[in-house]
């Protein structure tokens, strides 16, 4: 049981682009159906925009409705103590971003506030208690505005950042959500950290190990990184056929390794 908990948890750093979610609203028209189908995509947009810590799997709690699923999965991932203290903080800080999302519409800031208080008080030391600090500052200054809107007023008015088109098509199609933000975003480094962690812990599975290097490949050979790093790159895809040759992403990680390989490497300038 403990095995299947974890693997869920650390596949939500790992989760490709969202599946389609299947309609559940009985006859209605064909334009309702587009309508829903275009308010789901931008309510995810809107929440990665909005919070760029989000894991995949948590966009997709809010896009669909499933905040408390999602919070269950995460709490699973907390109580395993084998896990360690990094990576169950981030369990925790996870469902205080679901919960806080304005553009969910199972937002619940006393929710939220309680497991980012939960954090400070478990996991002081942890990166996420750092994070978590920034959103109970965030948090109580939004309990002071006079006008609290819903989520469907405020994405009646919500445009898309010019500079977060998710479905780029220079982005590799296997590339997770956080991956593609954080190339998008220049926020490189701290998805890095995210992917790192699940290789550090001896309690990771080798197939979310494999998974989190083919991400860190992909992030920094991405030619859209503002701080693309091709040797470094290249460093991640190695290391990944070299620890893991019976890999599943073997023959991906192979091609991706000779396109990188047999690109020109940028000129240093003198």
């Amino acid at each position: 049981m403990r095995s299947v908990s974890l693997t869920l948890l650390m596949l939500t750093l790992l989760v490709g682009c969202a599946p389609t979610t299947p309609l559940f609203i009985a006859q209605i028209t064909t334009q309702e159906v587009e309508s829903y189908k275009a308010m789901k995509g931008k309510r995810m947009t809107a929440a990665v925009e909005e919070e760029g810590d989000l894991l995949t799997y948590s966009a997709l709690a809010i896009r669909d409705a499933h905040s408390p699923q999602a919070e269950q999965l995460y709490l699973s991932g907390y109580r395993d103590t084998k896990l360690s203290e990094e990576v169950r903080a981030i369990a925790l800080y996870q469902n205080g971003l679901i919960y806080m999302s304005r553009y969910n519409d199972q937002r619940d800031d006393a929710k939220a506030l309680a497991y980012f208080k939960q954090i400070l008080d478990e996991f002081p030391s942890s990166r996420a208690a750092e994070r978590a600090e920034a959103r109970i500052v965030m948090l109580r200054e939004r309990a002071r505005e006079p006008i609290q809107k819903s989520s469907r007023e405020l994405l009646a008015t919500w445009q898309p950042q010019r500079n977060l088109d998710l479905d780029k098509p220079s982005l590799n199609e296997d590339m997770t959500l956080l991956s593609r933000r954080a190339v998008l975003k220049d926020r490189v480094p701290e998805a890095e950290e995210l992917y790192v962690l699940a290789l550090r812990d001896p309690s990771i599975s080798t197939s979310i190990k494999e998974k989190a290097l083919y991400q860190l490949g992909l992030m920094y050979l991405a030619p859209d990184n503002p701080r693309a790093d091709r040797d470094k790159g290249i460093g991640y895809l190695r290391r990944l056929l070299v620890q893991y040759p019976e890999s599943e992403l073997t023959a991906k990680v192979s091609r991706q390794l000779d396109q990188a390989l047999n690109r020109q490497a940028p000129e240093r300038q003198l």
